[in-house]
């Protein structure tokens, strides 16, 4: 028990003096994210090499729209001893992750960032400018964000849809002012109830 705590000890005084040594303010070297969406503007953002592991959530197409990108990283599934065993200087977990891990995480000297979940367009672009700078890529960042707005305005742009006709599935038209709908029962006023 006791050369067990001595490990912990020295292992956790290892990660602070490496922790301590890196310039102030120098982007990581080697990051983890361990959140899905996280794991998308991580992988947007990152220098070649900075990224190290995603979830493996990630990885899954049915939930993740950069499946293939995904398919480079190491996938994580969250746990703190596999974390650590990556060596990170910066762990991005989500809000969700549980408080046990990330407490574990952060007392062997690991730097670990919660950003909040991004819920409308605003809240979006603070978490890209965030991840930006949590990496040490701003300007990356601020590419990411002129490509976003741009995008964004031309989604606003008004379109001429134009007309749809539906049609039943023997190919007739269907619709309030077609023929089939004059006969059918579903434009007929219900009966009265009867009580």
């Amino acid at each position: 028990m006791r050369g067990c705590v001595r490990r912990s000890r020295t292992v956790l005084a290892a990660a602070v003096a490496i922790a301590a040594a890196l310039p102030a303010g120098a982007a990581p070297q080697r990051v983890v994210s361990m959140n899905l969406c996280s794991d998308q503007l991580a992988m947007m953002l990152a220098a070649p090499g900075q990224l190290v592991s995603v979830s493996s959530l990630a990885q899954d197409s049915r939930l993740s729209p950069m499946a293939d990108e995904a398919a480079a990283y190491v996938p994580n599934s969250g746990r703190a001893e596999e974390i650590y065993l990556m060596r990170p200087d910066l762990v991005i977990a989500g809000t969700y992750t549980p408080p046990a891990t990330l407490s574990m995480l952060r007392r062997l000297g690991i730097r670990v960032e919660t950003p909040p979940p991004a819920e409308d367009f605003d809240a979006i672009r603070t978490e890209i400018t965030r991840m930006g700078t949590l990496l040490g890529r701003e300007e990356a960042a601020r590419d990411l964000l002129a490509r976003f707005d741009a995008d964004l305005a031309q989604a606003r742009v008004p379109l001429d849809r134009g007309r749809a006709m539906t049609s039943s599935s023997s190919g007739r038209p269907t619709g309030p002012a077609s023929r089939a709908a004059r006969r059918s029962w579903a434009t007929r006023p219900l009966p009265p109830q009867r009580r």
